[in-house]
């Protein structure tokens, strides 16, 4: 997922954030300032939407909350559609994240892959456990995209 979204900011304007950002996706340094915002959604194969949230909840939005607890995530919030979506519009979980700033979001090998990485360890000390239980998440997911958003002010501008 990071690795998509540096490739998605380095082209997104993110207000005074906005710049080029050149270098393979390993090395690219993303601008800091402004908040990042990004939307990711979940659709589980049908009828695994439950296990799916299950070990959504234990393996990946625990561990988006702790980073949150330590600063680099400034509002996070999960939701699921109250109503039956059809087809390839479906989605079981949304999941908002607004990161502190464009390094929180997308840096590859900084800060927060490091907090990242220690903190699973706390967390999540069995790693046959996880990558078992990652695994089988991963074979209940039908599709997943992130999409990083921006404000949009509908009000017209003055001349």
């Amino acid at each position: 997922m990071r690795s998509v979204l540096v490739l998605a900011l380095a082209v997104c304007a993110q207000g005074a954030a906005a710049q080029t950002v050149a270098g393979s996706a390993a090395s690219t340094r993303a601008p800091a300032g402004n908040p990042v915002t990004v939307e990711s959604y979940y659709r589980a194969k049908w009828g695994s939407a439950e296990e799916f949230k299950k070990l959504y909840r234990k393996n990946e939005a625990s561990m988006l909350i702790e980073m949150q607890r330590q600063g680099f995530i400034k509002e996070l919030r999960f939701d699921e559609p109250f109503t039956h979506i059809p087809g390839d519009n479906r989605w079981d979980i949304r999941a908002t994240i607004v990161y502190r700033d464009a390094p929180a979001a997308v840096e590859l090998g900084g800060a927060w892959d490091e907090a990242w990485e220690a903190t699973s360890k706390r967390l999540r000390p069995d790693k046959k456990v996880l990558d078992a239980e990652e695994k089988r998440r991963f074979e209940l997911l039908e599709d997943h995209w992130d999409i990083i958003v921006s404000s949009f002010d509908p009000k017209p501008s003055s001349p």
